[in-house]
């Protein structure tokens, strides 16, 4: 499962992976890891992870893991761009 999504000038690309974990003598339990990608219009992908849980617990289904990846792809790129201008504006302050 594959979505793109556009997130204030940036480009999240989440994917999900199902994997089959076994532990000997108990049941087959499936993970749902999210990849994501994050790009913008002017530059190659900046970012690339591949995240497998959130507040702590696995993903439960696909659907949960393509939010998951969502959610963190676009507070990384909040935190980005609140950032930037946080240093700009102080840069500019602090010109004489």
């Amino acid at each position: 499962m594959k979505r793109t999504y556009q997130h204030r000038g940036h480009t999240l690309d989440v994917s999900v992976e199902t994997v089959c974990r076994t532990q000997e003598g108990a049941a087959a339990a499936l993970d749902h890891i999210a990849l994501l990608l994050i790009s913008s219009d002017e530059k190659m992908p900046f970012a690339s992870l591949r995240i497998d849980r959130a507040a702590g617990r696995a993903f439960a289904s696909e659907a949960e893991a393509l939010m998951g990846g969502y959610s963190v792809g676009s507070s990384i790129v909040d935190r980005l761009i609140d950032d930037g201008k946080w240093i700009t504006e102080e840069i500019a302050s602090a010109a004489p």
